[in-house]
């Protein structure tokens, strides 16, 4: 008798030994305050509505042009290629590239070209596209894109390829300069530059009316 008491203490003194070393249940916690949204992830291609993808390239002149320095200023690129049919119609006598971009620097607006083709090309030797430069008496700043990777970033397909960016920096237009390719438009439609359009738009406070078109050439 005495020993089935003496083994029954020690079972209890075993168990309560157990429940000692059991971890204590745990108290309700308040809820973790919520985290801040992750940040933005900076884009590398040209989405409408965003910032557009940063550059820096030289031009025919060997000057260094980087796009974020003209933040504040409207800024035009058009994608170009002296080898083009499109862009030599375009910077001839009756072309809509003859005299425009001039027009739009002497109100503040930076106009770019750019020229993303190889060297080798036809469209990428920097003789031929000074010699064009030279005859059509183009003034804004002619960028050499050679590894093309600046093209690929904004997605520019054709030449002429045009984007509009506004002074905060977000693209607002990409497409065509025009719907006349070779000045005819379909089924004699009247003429509209979009890129002009788009510059009216923004001049007057608005969001750009047709902010994409198919690009040609």
């Amino acid at each position: 008798m005495n020993a089935m008491l003496r083994t029954s203490s020690l079972i209890a003194a075993a168990a309560l030994g157990a429940l000692a070393f059991l971890p204590a249940a745990s108290t309700p916690r308040p809820e973790d305050p919520p985290k801040d949204p992750p940040a933005p992830v900076k884009s590398d291609t040209a989405d409408l509505g965003k910032p557009a993808p940063d550059f820096e390239l030289k031009g025919l002149d060997g000057k260094a042009v980087k796009l974020s320095s003209y933040k504040g200023k409207v800024v035009v690129l058009e994608w170009f290629n002296p080898a083009c049919p499109f862009c030599v119609y375009a910077y001839g006598e009756k072309g809509p590239l003859k005299n425009f971009p001039e027009q739009l620097r002497g109100k503040g607006i930076v106009w770019l070209s750019i020229v993303s083709e190889k060297p080798e090309n036809p469209g990428g030797k920097t003789e031929t596209i000074q010699k064009f430069v030279d005859a059509n008496g183009i003034k804004a700043p002619m960028l050499l894109d050679p590894d093309g990777k600046v093209g690929k970033s904004y997605g520019a397909k054709t030449t002429p390829h045009m984007f509009v960016i506004n002074e905060k920096g977000v693209l607002v237009y990409k497409g065509g300069l025009d719907n006349a390719p070779f000045g005819q438009s379909e089924n004699n439609e009247a003429h509209v530059n979009y890129v002009e359009a788009a510059l009216a738009d923004l001049g007057a406070g608005r969001a750009v009316t047709k902010a994409e078109t198919k690009s040609y050439g």
